[in-house]
């Protein structure tokens, strides 16, 4: 029998014909594997489908199921002097940090809509000890301010292809409300970065002004929680970013500038998985919060 090891031209000759006899060419086979995978891998959803940018949105925002779930966060409060450039120190100040969190349960309707209920609030920290506060000092005034505990004015609603339908217990208006829910996606490999921005004015009954404020909410997601459509939640990491104005108990009315506020957090499934220093604090300042569970029943 001849050798073909002996003699390289036949080696490449054998090479050949054994590459002939299979149906794909090598980059024809990469090319079809990597084809399969991203089949097996294809996103579940429209990005262009209001409808689906919804149930998108109320995902991350919560769990479907109706289970529920307990967004948290953390944020800086900061006051901006574009009036005063002249001194970096009195254009812009950290008046404060924050810790907030919201508890919500949610449920489909029958025409897909999705209804919420929720209870949002916020306590006020100290920006270099991280105490929780119920008296601030104004670092533009020297004033020393309460800071009572927060409590949203927000308590749900209907989220809707068309935009929500708000459940507050003020008036407002917004660029969010009667539009299709506007989502920009951003596809970052094994990632996806996904933002909403809205700007909002509410009239404010304890200073009896109308507040104005932008918004940009900023989620980002691995993306294999899009292949799968029957998942109630999908795991997010949120950022919030918000220029508005002054807050009424620092009593700057007439004052030029304004206020950003930046938070960062995400989405838990049981009350025991907030710091535990939060739940303390929430439990000293609002006692009913969590000794009040959400219903659907309740009016």
């Amino acid at each position: 029998m001849k050798n073909y090891f002996q003699n390289p031209w036949s080696l490449v000759v054998m090479t050949l014909l054994i590459a002939s006899c299979n149906s794909s060419t090598p980059t024809e086979l990469a090319e079809k594997t990597s084809s399969e995978e991203t089949i097996k891998q294809e996103i579940a959803y429209d990005l262009n489908d209001p409808k689906d940018k919804l149930l998108i949105f109320e995902k991350m925002q919560g769990d479907l199921s109706g289970r529920m779930t307990f967004s948290y966060s953390e944020g800086r409060v900061f006051g901006i002097r574009p009036d005063r450039p002249d001194s970096l120190n009195v254009f812009g100040k950290e008046v404060f940090r924050y810790s907030g969190c919201g508890m919500k349960i949610m449920r489909v309707l029958d025409n897909g809509n999705v209804e919420t209920k929720s209870k949002g609030w916020l306590l006020y920290r100290d920006p270099k000890t991280g105490e929780f506060l119920s008296e601030v000092k104004n670092p533009y005034t020297g004033e020393v301010v309460e800071v009572p505990p927060f409590r949203a004015g927000i308590r749900g609603g209907i989220m809707t292809p068309e935009g929500p339908e708000v459940d507050a217990s003020f008036t407002m208006e917004s660029t969010a409300i009667g539009v299709p829910l506007d989502l920009v996606f951003t596809d970052m490999g094994d990632k996806m970065h996904i933002t909403r921005h809205a700007f909002t004015k509410w009239f404010e009954k304890k200073s009896q002004t109308w507040r104005t404020e932008m918004t940009l909410d900023t989620y980002d997601i691995d993306k294999k929680y899009l292949y799968d459509r029957s998942l109630t939640h999908i795991p997010a990491e949120y950022h919030w970013t918000s220029q508005t104005s002054w807050l009424s108990l620092l009593k700057m009315a007439g004052t030029p500038g304004h206020m950003i506020w930046t938070s960062s957090g995400g989405t838990f499934m049981s009350k025991e998985d907030l710091p535990a220093d939060f739940i303390a604090a929430t439990e000293e300042k609002q006692p009913d919060v969590f000794a009040l569970p959400l219903t659907w029943d309740e009016e």
